[in-house]
C-alpha cells in the first residue's frame, strides 16, 4: 500500500470505524502491515481510544481497534478486561502442526493458506516456532474454516488446533547474521551488501520498486539507511540493520545486520 489513493481509502475506512465507535461499538480493521499502521498513526496521532493488537506483544501485522469514548481514562486493566471478548473472536492463535516428514518454512505455510482463496489482510503473523509447526493469528470464523479445510502444507500433512501463545512469545523469529563493509550508508550500497549483488543490480531493484525501507517502497538509490530499520528486498529476503556507523581505516562503513530466517 504505497499510492496516495490507497492511503486515502485506508484512512477513510478508519474514520468510518471511528464514527461507529463514537456510537458505542468496538470496531476494528483487518490486519494492517507495519507500513499501514504508520500511515494511521502519522495521520491520526496517539489517541486513547485507538489500540493496535496482533495477538502478542511484538506482532508485526496488527488490527487497529477503535474504542468508544467511555474507554478514555479507563485503566489498562479495565480496558484489557473489556476487550477480552472481542480479542477472543478476532485474535485467535491457531497452531499448524506438521507430521515431521519435512521441514516447513514461512513461505510454505503462507502459500498453503493463500491457495485456499484467503486474502492476506485476513490473517496476521504466521510465526514459525520449530521445523514443523507454526502459529497463525486470525479470527474465529477463519480459524474454524482452516481447521476443516487446510490439510497439507507443501507436501506434508498437517493438523490444526487453537493454542494460545506463551506470555513471553516473541514470534519465534530466527536470524542469520550478516557482516560486511559498504562504501556509504546509501540504499544502493546497503542493498547490494545485504543481497550479495552488484551496485548496478541493486540500483535496478530500487528503480523497480522492489525495495522497502521500514515498510515504505524506496526508489532513491541515494537514500540514507539509518540503524534499526527493516529492509525488505523482493526475492532476497527481509533484513534488520543493527549497526551502520563505525568506519574502517579506509573510510568504509561496517555493516552489521540480521536476515530473517
Amino acid at each position: 500500500m504505497n499510492t496516495p489513493q490507497e492511503h486515502a481509502l485506508l484512512l477513510a475506512h478508519v474514520e468510518d470505524l471511528l464514527a461507529r465507535a463514537d456510537g458505542g461499538e468496538i470496531t476494528y480493521t483487518a490486519f494492517l502491515t507495519p507500513h499501514e499502521q504508520r500511515i494511521v498513526t502519522r495521520t491520526l496521532g496517539a489517541r486513547a481510544t485507538l489500540r493496535f493488537d496482533g495477538g502478542y506483544a511484538c506482532a508485526e501485522r496488527q488490527r487497529l481497534f477503535c474504542l468508544p469514548p467511555w474507554f478514555e481514562g479507563a485503566s489498562e486493566a479495565d480496558t484489557t478486561a473489556w476487550l477480552s471478548d472481542v480479542r477472543e473472536s478476532c485474535l485467535v492463535s491457531l497452531r499448524i502442526q506438521g507430521s515431521g516428514f519435512r521441514e516447513l518454512c514461512h513461505k510454505d505455510y503462507l502459500g498453503a493458506i493463500l491457495n485456499l482463496g484467503i486474502e492476506r489482510a485476513h490473517i496476521g503473523d504466521v510465526c514459525v516456532i520449530d521445523t514443523c509447526a507454526a502459529l497463525l493469528f486470525c479470527d474465529r470464523v477463519l480459524a474454524d474454516f482452516l481447521t476443516q479445510d487446510l490439510h497439507r502444507v507443501a507436501n506434508d500433512a498437517v493438523s490444526l488446533f487453537v493454542q494460545a501463545p506463551p506470555p513471553d512469545f516473541d514470534g519465534g523469529r530466527r536470524f542469520a547474521p550478516i557482516t560486511d563493509t559498504v562504501a556509504s550508508p546509501r540504499a544502493d550500497s546497503v542493498v547490494a551488501a545485504l543481497a550479495n549483488l552488484s551496485r548496478e543490480r541493486a540500483c535496478e531493484l530500487l528503480r523497480a520498486g522492489a525495495v522497502e525501507i521500514d515498510y515504505e517502497t524506496t526508489y532513491d538509490k541515494d537514500a540514507s539507511v539509518p540503524e534499526g530499520v527493516v529492509i525488505v528486498i523482493r526475492g532476497k529476503g527481509k533484513f534488520i540493520i543493527r549497526s551502520l556507523s563505525e568506519q574502517t581505516r579506509k573510510g568504509r562503513y561496517r555493516l552489521l545486520a540480521d536476515k530473517y530466517h
